[in-house]
């Protein structure tokens, strides 16, 4: 087996093309929040690079390395990358996400907390502006860039192999892209009844939503998890070795980052939708497990109130 520098090494030996690939990007996707889309300013524009952005990263990496000595292993990765994009950006396109002035309702949120804290004046433009680049745009599309990283393990080392490490871990990935799809296809469903007048439920509870309150977000977390470590376990890396820990930092951040998307995302339901309070008691919240029984419900609730 090969043996490989820590993170930190690979991502300050980057190539000039993978390097002027992420800063255009990232100057494109702030600059493109000034042009105005229906009257007003858009912050989705990484929303929209998100499902993209990831498997392009693998596609410059392995043509620096060349085609000719793509392992199956390094294949596996790129089609299990691949399926996640497809997934993603199917899924992005039949809600509307890349229509023109559609924007995540989540970011009209962000900025009312921004004019509440600052009001309207100049301090509060300088700040907005601020986040819109640090982290709106770096931020996320390094985020972006950090998950990916792993997959330079196997695409670097013409020698990866399978082992039945890997293979569990290969097999536990396409496992979670294909529960993330169902997730995905349940919500759908039910948005669409819902605008049909088909059901008087406010929110989804039924399917894989009746373990947890956010399966996807939780299928999306667990899979670049699980990514990283199929290409460590093939290429023979120790992630517990101090110098390979850092492949771990995007998976990690991407944890750090939904887990505070959830708690906006819950806010936002429970204002809408005050019975949102008893589906947080009776489910879990990310780890699919079943759901309350009423009388634990009733007794959580009793705990609560004394």
């Amino acid at each position: 087996m090969a043996a490989f520098p820590p993170v930190s090494a690979h991502v300050g030996a980057e190539s000039p093309l993978v390097r002027s690939y992420f800063w255009a990007t990232t100057a494109a996707a702030w600059m493109l929040t000034f042009v105005r889309q229906r009257g007003q300013r858009n912050y989705s524009i990484v929303d929209r690079m998100w499902p993209l952005y990831p498997p392009t990263f693998l596609l410059l990496w392995q043509w620096q390395r060349g085609f000719a000595e793509i392992s199956t292993v390094a294949l596996a990765v790129h089609a299990l990358v691949s399926v996640w994009s497809l997934r993603l950006c199917y899924n992005s396109i039949r809600r509307g996400d890349y229509r023109v002035g559609a924007e995540d309702y989540r970011w009209a949120v962000v900025r009312q907390s921004f004019d509440r804290t600052l009001g309207r004046g100049v301090l509060r433009a300088l700040v907005w502006e601020v986040f819109n680049l640090g982290f709106i745009a770096v931020f996320q599309l390094a985020l972006l860039y950090l998950i990916a990283l792993p997959a330079r393990l196997v695409i670097e080392d013409a020698h990866a192999r399978w082992t039945p490490v890997a293979g569990l871990w290969a097999a536990s990935a396409a496992v979670l892209l294909a529960l993330e799809a169902v997730a995905d296809q349940q919500q759908w469903a039910f948005q669409q009844a819902k605008r049909r007048g088909a059901t008087r439920l406010p929110f989804v509870t039924g399917g894989l939503w009746r373990l947890s309150r956010h399966p996807n977000v939780f299928c999306e977390q667990a899979f670049w998890l699980v990514l990283c470590c199929f290409c460590a376990a093939a290429a023979g890396v120790d992630l517990g070795a101090w110098e390979h820990v850092g492949n771990l930092s995007g998976p990690v951040l991407l944890i750090i980052l939904m887990w505070a998307s959830v708690d906006l995302t819950e806010s936002i339901s429970l204002a809408r939708y005050p019975t949102y309070r008893a589906y947080q008691v009776k489910t879990s919240r990310l780890v699919p497990w079943p759901p309350l029984t009423d009388a634990q419900v009733v007794a959580t609730a009793a705990l609560h109130t004394k």
